[in-house]
């Protein structure tokens, strides 16, 4: 049902011809959550093994790990999903998984193979090179290949405010950057 989506977001949700993603603005904006909505719909209707990130692995399970439960929950779909808790991983019903890690375990990441969709929480936390060995792992030999990021607004002196918004910043046509505020989030 339409109506479960924020109306700023809902365009994105089936939309997956960008490689890059990058979704910014205020605490409260929504953003967090549609991209949980967003990758549980994608891994739904296409069996997808989803790599959901943050800088340090600790932050993950009162962030995105709950968000994506909560998720589920909404979806009356907890229930027919296998959650391991102590490892932070989901297989939904169509067999597709969601790990959850942080970047200060970075050699495990390495030896995850054929990853489909990779969220950055919290984009502004990690490095250029942080994101360039995760840009490396998105290679399964699938169709929609994703990078959604996910940050506040930001210091120009971040790496993040010169990829993609500083005046010499060169966007390529595979990205896409969608901002929104605290009153693009109906549900708030």
């Amino acid at each position: 049902k339409r109506s479960i989506f924020n109306e700023a977001y809902y365009p994105y949700l089936t939309d997956y011809t960008h490689r890059n993603e990058v979704y910014y603005g205020g605490a409260g904006s929504g953003k967090s959550v549609f991209i949980a909505q967003k990758l549980i719909y994608k891994a739904l209707t296409d069996k997808r093994k989803i790599l959901v990130m943050r800088k340090v692995g600790a932050t993950i399970k009162d962030s995105c790990w709950q968000l994506i439960i909560d998720t589920l929950s909404q979806w009356s779909l907890y229930g027919h999903c296998k959650v391991n808790k102590s490892t932070f991983t989901i297989e939904l019903p169509n067999g597709s998984i969601l790990l959850f890690k942080g970047m200060d375990d970075s050699e495990k990441i390495k030896s995850i193979a054929g990853i489909t969709d990779i969220w950055i929480e919290e984009a502004t936390e990690f490095t250029v090179d942080d994101v360039e060995q995760l840009n490396l792992r998105l290679r399964a030999k699938v169709d929609n290949l994703q990078m959604l990021y996910s940050f506040n607004p930001i210091s120009k002196a971040n790496w993040v405010y010169k990829r993609w918004f500083a005046d010499t910043a060169e966007l390529d046509t595979d990205t896409v950057i969608h901002k929104t505020t605290y009153k693009d989030n109906r549900f708030l």
